[in-house]
């Protein structure tokens, strides 16, 4: 029980040391953005120890990506480290939607963000619905909220219409951390969900992406990626590839020993499979340091049970906020009172099993139980004033 007091007595600290959030009015903001709230402070939130009730929401999906709708709870089998699970709460109907959208503003994205302005009206029209409600963070070198949660749909429309572009940097974990202090204190009957567009990358930010994906699995946060690089590439002017000197098949690198040049092993050569994003994410809540991601908003996708869009054309981000939409609204939402938890460590596998051979299921892979690792050098709260 010592080391556990120990990690009790510390996380009590930082939070207790830490400022208090001062939230101020940006002076020199366009009076037709309305107010622009800037953070100047931040404090790390601080995890509870208990685990009474775990919500997982689920999709399930047939041949060819559709939805799979009217099945009932005793369709589902849910595993906890596991351990079969009793499933207590089961729920189908739609649900109201607290949703952040964070949107990167750093001036290496600024000739893509015309087509996320011109759909501004899809995201409320298509993802709140009547009872939704939501707030809207720009960030890049700065984390701001430009929006603080409203059902107003024009305000809304308006805000991310006319959003100001920043300096280059890429704040992402810090602005979706932002994202789920927001959504903590939503109704707790509405789904909470942040939308990130962005190039998915990370560069510069505060908070340690493990810290937001805790904190996220923490608040029952679904995180959605739209990504920016992808159309990017699209829009770019790439000159054609010279004609090859060498005949078809043939390759002017060496084969792997005992292979054949084939087209087959070529293309096998130069791509490598997607690795099992479970391991990682286990690493990232437990709390182990220096490690490297090219690609935040995946992981933040992948640890929180969301879906990622990477649209090619300006008609692909309609497409990609519809779907996110459909997506919300085709889930089910299973709940369960965990009979293990002294059994095993800090992470929790969830594993989510339905008896259809080709039915894909999709949640949440786990969460964090136990209090906050502190990790060393890990700041105490987000400066933002300096930036």
């Amino acid at each position: 029980m010592k080391p556990l007091w120990t990690l009790l007595l510390i996380a009590a600290t930082a939070v207790l040391s830490a400022p208090a959030q001062q939230i101020s009015f940006d002076p020199n903001a366009d009076a037709a953005l309305d107010e622009v709230l800037t953070i100047d402070d931040q404090e790390l939130i601080t995890f509870e120890t208990g685990v009474d009730i775990v919500t997982v929401p689920v999709v399930v999906k047939g041949p060819k990506g559709v939805y799979v709708d009217g099945l009932e709870q005793s369709d589902f089998a849910l595993l906890d480290n596991g351990d079969l699970q009793e499933i207590t709460g089961f729920d189908v109907s739609f649900q109201p939607i607290s949703m952040v959208i964070c949107v990167q503003t750093s001036d290496r994205v600024e000739k893509i963000l015309d087509p996320i302005r011109k759909t501004a009206y899809l995201f409320t029209d298509a993802l709140l619905g009547e009872f939704g409600e939501a707030a809207i963070i720009g960030y890049d070198s700065r984390v701001k909220i430009l929006n603080d949660f409203t059902g107003d749909t024009k305000k809304l429309q308006r805000t991310l219409q006319r959003f100001r572009i920043g300096a280059s940097g890429i704040r992402t974990s810090d602005a979706v951390y932002e994202g789920i202090r927001l959504l903590r204190n939503r109704p707790e009957n509405h789904k909470r969900v942040i939308v990130v567009i962005s190039e998915g990358l990370d560069n510069g930010s505060y908070i340690n992406l493990g810290e937001t994906l805790r904190t996220a699995q923490l608040y029952n946060v679904q995180i959605y990626p739209i990504y920016l690089s992808t159309l990017k590439a699209r829009l770019k002017k790439t000159p054609k590839p010279p004609p090859s000197v060498y005949p078809p098949g043939i390759s002017p690198l060496p084969a792997s020993p005992g292979t054949v040049n084939t087209p087959t092993t070529m293309q096998q050569a130069r791509y490598s499979a997607t690795p099992n994003m479970i391991p990682l994410i286990v690493d990232l809540v437990v709390g182990v340091k220096n490690l490297v991601f090219k690609d935040a908003s995946a992981v933040l996708r992948a640890g929180t049970g969301g879906e990622d869009y990477k649209p090619l054309t300006s008609e692909g981000i309609q497409e990609a906020i519809v779907s996110i939409g459909q997506d919300l609204r085709s889930q089910y939402l299973l709940s369960y009172s965990p009979n293990n938890l002294n059994k095993y460590g800090l992470y929790h596998e969830i594993e989510v099993k339905t008896p259809y051979d080709q039915a894909k299921v999709r949640a949440r892979p786990g969460y964090f139980y136990g209090p906050r690792p502190v990790l060393e050098g890990e700041p105490e709260f987000i400066d933002n004033s300096s930036q």
